[in-house]
């Protein structure tokens, strides 16, 4: 195993840096809150406006304003921190050192994006989420709200109210990543799995797709899995989650992701709530905990299949037929089963190893 991989899995011994307090994990997530709210904002308005031809809107406000507050406070945390004579980098928090380097990236990128906009202008649509600046927007992001979940892997055991936070913040960066990947997001939009043909003075009718759509729905699926249920997966690597744990991660961001199209398909709002119900009936049944892999893996098997089914069903409805033949469809939900089984099973093995080389070191 490699020597990285396996060292990214292990508790590290006690280091020089102190950790967080609760409180202090519930401000770092009000401001990345704050932040995220501007992501989205700003994403409904590449989403809906047309007109966009300047860096100074009312949504870079919001984004910036709460990217500020993350950056004040990471640094007052620092500061609080610091004794004279040491180093500033030992007086970074337990598990923020991520956070302060994402502070860094997102000033950076920050400056990039005016830069870019000033000479490419305003992009729109999927060139927006393949700007370089706003890949470093998205990655500082991401760094910064997943900080009270970094802290709190280092100090596994900790009681449920304690771990509210750590919750949050997995729930929080997972929707950083669905919203830079929302082109791959299933539940944007219902036309994903749906090819039509339209006839002058008729209704578009559902018709067989090609083999090509076919082949960007299962990749969607597929990214959009990763997505939503990785932040689940690790979560569940450290704690034994309550049901409601991995049902509300499936339904916040996928319900985000709707509003920020403007809920131009408002009816897979419910369709979203059926299938976040179902995942915690999963994890109610299988019952994983992270001495348990075969009920882990089982869980992790399972619950994307839930998820993403009534999503076939609720578009079945809605428009009285599917593009997709039975094979399809279903097929597309075994791949996401196996996707998420193969990356729970990789996981699991590397943190095995990762144990061993512990338990090798200390004797």
């Amino acid at each position: 195993m490699d020597a990285a991989a396996t060292h990214a899995f292990a508790i590290p011994p006690v280091s020089v840096h102190r950790p967080t307090t609760a409180r202090e994990d519930s401000i770092t997530l009000a401001a990345g809150a704050w932040l995220l709210t501007g992501t989205y904002v700003d994403g409904w308005a590449h989403n809906n406006l047309r007109d966009l031809e300047t860096f100074f809107t009312p949504w870079h406000a919001v984004l910036y304003s709460g990217f500020a507050a993350c950056a004040v406070w990471i640094a007052a945390l620092t500061w609080r921190r610091h004794a004279p004579g040491t180093r500033w980098t030992d007086a970074v928090p337990a598990g923020y050192g991520a956070a302060a380097a994402g502070v860094v990236l997102f000033l950076a990128s920050g400056a990039g994006d005016f830069a870019w906009h000033s000479v490419f202008g305003i992009e729109q649509n999927i060139s927006a989420l393949f700007s370089p600046s706003h890949l470093g927007l998205a990655t500082g992001g991401f760094l910064i709200l997943g900080a009270p979940f970094s802290a709190a892997w280092h100090t596994p055991a900790r009681p449920w109210p304690r771990l509210l936070p750590v919750v949050a913040s997995a729930v929080l960066a997972g929707m950083v990543a669905a919203f830079i990947l929302q082109e791959f997001a299933v539940f944007a939009r219902h036309g994903l799995i749906q090819t039509y043909t339209t006839v002058a003075g008729t209704q578009p009718t559902v018709t067989v797709p090609t083999s090509s759509s076919i082949m960007v729905s299962l990749a969607s699926f597929l990214v959009s899995t990763v997505a939503l249920f990785v932040p689940v997966l690790l979560l569940s690597l450290r704690w034994r989650l309550h049901p409601a744990v991995p049902a509300a991660m499936a339904l916040v961001p996928s319900v985000a992701l709707q509003v920020m199209v403007a809920l131009r398909d408002a009816w897979l709002v419910p369709v979203a709530l059926v299938g976040s119900i179902l995942v915690g009936v999963v994890w109610a049944v299988v019952r994983p905990t992270p001495g348990r892999p075969a009920r882990l893996m089982a869980a992790a098997g399972l619950t994307p299949v839930v998820f993403w089914a009534p999503y076939f069903a609720g578009v079945a409805l809605h428009d009285g037929a599917l593009s997709f033949s039975p094979e399809v469809w279903s097929g597309t939900l075994v791949w996401t089963g196996l996707g998420m089984l193969a990356l729970a099973a990789l996981t699991l093995k590397v943190r095995t190893a990762a144990a061993t080389t512990q338990d090798a070191a200390a004797r």
